[in-house]
């Protein structure tokens, strides 16, 4: 299995940057890198995707994901119109360099819509979405855990993706999202393992269930999320991608740059190599 960085997990250290990141990702083996739409919004203030292709092409390190579409459901005509622009400049980004996937997220506070509408309607929009992008990129649903989403559990999610029942829409397994909400085994073990796109490691502290906020994610491990669980469940399916760090932890964004990056590889790589031998 190859190892990821997503760019959350430093996002806030001293010294962070696109660039930076990509150098640390490199010298510490990272095999991926998931993009995050600020990093390279900035990065592109002095540079050009060109000049981000041709990284790619001489180093070892690699674009996995663009990370993320937020909010792509349950908008208004002006919400549809700001996602329209944000995926014109992610196909962009994604021809330029060759990164073959975007990670979209679900609106938060939809209190008035049950769950079929909701299903309903996210199946449209994804439709609508893989439509705009085209074949030759991927886009993974990650079901965020929290009682305000409106996508907030495996099954929920995943019920979707099968909905949509196109090659080129598949989930996101977070295992912070996955454990915040509650979400099954079982329906984990019941899914197609070729529609699991992309897997985030994370742990979190041990609060009540639904309470915690991305700052109280942990490293792998270190935390309550039945990562044995988890991962079985994914071997079980026939899951063989991309596992990817991505943490938010204020902690964390006050080690050095390099340490931190350099961690994440470590703990990435012990997790690996522990589940997923």
């Amino acid at each position: 299995m190859k190892i990821g960085f997503n760019e959350a997990t430093a996002l806030k250290c001293q010294g962070q940057s696109l660039l930076a990141d990509l150098e640390m990702c490199e010298k510490y083996g990272f095999d991926y890198i998931e993009i995050r739409f600020d990093c390279v919004r900035e990065y592109l203030k002095e540079h050009t995707l060109d000049e981000l292709a041709a990284w790619f092409k001489t180093h070892n390190l690699k674009p996995w994901a663009y990370n993320t579409l937020e909010y792509f459901n349950q908008r208004d005509k002006a919400g549809e119109k700001e996602i329209d622009e944000h995926v014109d400049f992610i196909i962009e980004v994604c021809k330029a360099i060759g990164m073959k996937m975007l990670i979209t997220v679900p609106t938060f506070n939809v209190a008035d819509k049950t769950i079929d509408e909701i299903k309903e309607e996210a199946v449209q929009r994804l439709n609508y979405l893989a439509d705009k992008v085209g074949d030759d990129i991927r886009i993974s649903l990650e079901f965020c855990g929290h009682p305000k989403c409106s996508i907030n559990q495996f099954g929920t999610a995943y019920d979707v993706v099968k909905a949509v029942n196109r090659k080129n829409v598949g989930i996101t397994v977070d295992t912070f999202h996955f454990h915040e909400m509650c979400s099954r085994l079982e329906d984990l073990k019941a899914a197609d393992g070729s529609k699991v796109f992309a897997y985030h490691l994370n742990d979190c502290e041990d609060l009540p269930l639904g309470s915690a906020e991305d700052d109280k994610r942990l490293w792998p491990e270190e935390g309550v999320v039945d990562h044995a669980g988890i991962a079985a469940a994914l071997k079980e399916i026939g899951f063989d991608g991309v596992c990817t760090i991505e943490e938010f932890r204020p902690e964390y964004y006050a080690m050095p740059h390099e340490e931190n990056i350099k961690k994440a590889a470590e703990v990435t790589k012990a997790f690996v190599a522990k589940y997923f031998k």
